[in-house]
């Protein structure tokens, strides 16, 4: 590689910047404007657009790597200053049992990440950099959890000798050589201006061996950084020392911004909220505008827990502020009329029968029943699961939604209550501070579900909460005694609100202080609910290749016919356990049945829609995830909780009279 090089007349100043930062624990760089507090990893991929990567270390879109995340480890060799940062590529590392990442093989270029880097580097795309405070190097002095750094450009990618394998490593160059880098002691001088660095010849070699040239990279001598080269990672003919250093010159070089201009694609500091508030005709149900954003005054990620916006007082402050920040911001809430988001069949007269209701078509067990006189003007589809419980869904027309007080009423509403909507983080999450895609509040009886959900009593409920509640009373009663079971009364309503592109992924509501009931009324958008047995007992073992101590034989699981003989086999006596479990086992291992149930039920919903699901082992067995399809959905779901699971001091919020024109007769 030939080409010049820039190198500073005075570089007193360019230090390793651990060294930099322990001269600046107690005196802060003050060109902090730029810099983000960054709370939680959530926080981070939900405000700064360059970097959505929940796990691992490099994100990419469209085979371009825009975001790097330095965190724990970052392998040896690791350099950072105030213009340089040296890392290894991720991929193909393992922790071993020490806790230390160890490279497992060779990596090669053309595999993710390192392919995404190399097209950064041939595109000049420029990469935002993030340093996290659990770098052992020098993440000790840093003043948040995760800290923006700038954009930088991938100057170049080779391979080094890493604990016996040929491992990348990249090195960055920060974009602007004009901005004082916030990162380092305040009183490092500002940066030169690339025309005042003399320019110099970078120190090049010649294998001998594979003939190709590339620059010096370290102090101690030069080597051949070509990995199928017999003189691979050789200083002469002997392995490099293991103290390894940078030479002056690789560490100097700089790129010249006049002839390799680089344009970052975006601010490093997004501008999403003035965009969104600059704009008239923004949509404030849109995904964009449940994001996070960078609080414009004490600089912290903030994420969209409320429904009416931002909060800065939710989040932990930010340290070093003598109190929290009490930035808010209030998106106004366009009212979205019914015909925006509804389906055709909320729209169509009551004679017209149109919906996208599906089960599995091999699956003929799982019953579907058709009634379109019983319960008009509703047609009602019932899917029932022999043994298990049944799916009754009660499909709506305009001629249900448009009475007064009806599905357009409460959606029309609903958008201007004040319910308390909100997010709430996920008790089971891949990284902490994930938030539920959804916004909810609960009344009545407390209950959790994905996650933990504080409740308010039936008394703070508007009136609209309590004539969703008649109605799906009312659902509750007609699918029960249909099904020939005892009705157990509602007494909690989890209502769910749903911006574009926001939905519940698949779970179940099996929980022990919950009665066999559930039903649920949609309002807005239209949506797409799936129902699937869940994943041991559709393959007869946990995800870790456990057996189930019982196998629950259920219509169109995976080896159905198989299982149930061995099963039958079992019970009666014929084989012994130890034959039992050893053909289970062996039929598993050898089929590799890792795979998730296919969809065994699939409703359409649209708007004035009522489903019920009933039955015990329906929510032990089964999982149903729900997909809203346009800007606004509300989904108002009501259930029985048990008393005798509920603190006492908690029953009084689940007692409620619903006065005569809050209860609903199917009309």
């Amino acid at each position: 590689m030939r080409r010049k090089i820039a190198q500073p007349k005075n570089r007193s100043h360019v230090q390793s910047y651990t060294h930099a930062l322990t001269r600046s624990q107690t005196k802060k760089a003050k060109n902090t404007a730029a810099k983000p507090s960054l709370i939680t990893r959530q926080s981070l991929c939900d405000a700064i657009p360059w970097f959505r990567a929940l796990q691992g270390s490099t994100y990419q879109n469209n085979g371009i790597c825009y975001g790097i995340l330095i965190d724990a480890d970052c392998g040896p060799r690791f350099y950072l200053d105030e213009e340089i940062i040296i890392t290894r590529v991720g991929g193909s590392y393992q922790k071993g049992h020490d806790g230390q990442l160890r490279l497992m093989q060779d990596q090669h270029l053309d595999r993710y990440p390192a392919k995404a880097l190399l097209a950064s580097l041939q595109k000049s795309t420029p990469v935002g950099m993030v340093l996290g405070n659990r770098n052992a190097r020098v993440g000790a002095g840093l003043p948040h959890r995760y800290n923006v750094l700038a954009y930088f450009r991938v100057t170049d990618i080779w391979y080094e000798g890493i604990d016996g394998h040929a491992g990348l490593k990249v090195r960055f160059e920060k974009v602007s050589l004009v901005e004082k880098s916030w990162w380092v002691a305040s009183n490092t001088p500002d940066p030169l201006p690339y025309d005042q660095r003399p320019l110099i010849q970078p120190e090049v070699g010649r294998c001998t061996h594979c003939n190709t040239e590339t620059p010096r990279v370290f102090q101690q001598g030069w080597m051949c950084l070509q990995k199928d080269c017999a003189h691979f990672w050789k200083i002469g003919i002997f392995d490099p020392p293991a103290n390894l250093i940078y030479h002056s010159s690789w560490l100097e070089i700089r790129c010249n911004p006049q002839t390799t201009a680089i344009a970052p694609h975006e601010p490093l500091i997004p501008t999403t909220l003035a965009s969104m508030t600059a704009s008239n005709g923004i949509d404030a149900t849109s995904r964009d505008t449940w994001r996070g954003i960078v609080c414009p005054r004490c600089k912290k990620c903030i994420q969209r827990v409320l429904w009416h916006g931002w909060k800065c007082t939710i989040d932990p402050p930010v340290e070093g502020l003598p109190e929290r920040c009490t930035f808010e911001q209030t998106m106004q809430l366009r009212p979205v009329s019914i015909r925006e988001v509804a389906g055709p069949r909320g729209l169509l007269p009551i004679e017209m029968d149109d919906t996208n209701d599906k089960n599995d078509g091999d699956n003929m067990a799982i019953g579907q029943g058709i009634d379109l006189l019983s319960h008009l003007p509703y047609h009602k589809h019932t899917y029932e699961i022999p043994g298990i419980g049944s799916v009754t869904h009660f499909l709506a027309n305009a001629g249900i939604n448009e009475r007064p007080g009806g599905p357009n009423d409460l959606f029309n509403i609903l958008q201007k209550e004040p319910l308390g909507l909100r997010r709430f983080p996920l008790d089971i999450a891949v990284v902490t501070g994930m938030l539920t895609s959804h916004f909810a509040v609960n009344y009545g009886m407390p209950y959790k579900y994905v996650v933990s959900v504080a409740s308010k009593g039936f008394n703070e409920a508007p009136d609209a909460i309590l004539r969703c509640l008649g109605r799906l009373t009312w659902a509750t009663e007609q699918a029960v005694t249909a099904a020939g079971g005892s009705v157990l009364p509602p007494n909690e309503l989890l209502a769910l609100g749903y911006f574009e592109g926001m939905k519940i992924g698949f779970h179940d509501d099996g929980e022990k202080s919950l009665g066999p009931t559930i039903a649920t009324l949609s309002l807005g958008a239209s949506s797409t609910m799936k129902i699937r047995m869940k994943h041991q007992y559709y393959n007869g073992q946990s995800r870790r290749g456990v057996l189930l101590k019982k196998d629950i034989i259920l219509p169109n699981c995976a080896n159905e016919k198989q299982r149930q003989k061995w099963k039958d086999q079992f019970e009666n006596g014929t084989i012994r356990k130890e034959v039992y479990d050893r053909r289970r086992t062996t039929l598993f291992r050898k089929q590799r049945l890792t795979g998730e149930s296919p969809t065994q039920i699939q409703l359409d919903l649209q708007h004035g829609d009522l489903v019920v699901m009933h039955g015990e082992d329906l929510q032990k067995c089964y999982e149903h995830s729900v997909i809203s399809s346009n800007l606004l959905r509300f989904a108002l779901t009501a259930r029985h909780i048990k008393t005798d699971c509920v603190n006492k001091a908690e029953l009084p919020k689940g007692e409620f009279t619903l006065s005569p024109d809050q209860v609903y007769h199917g009309n």
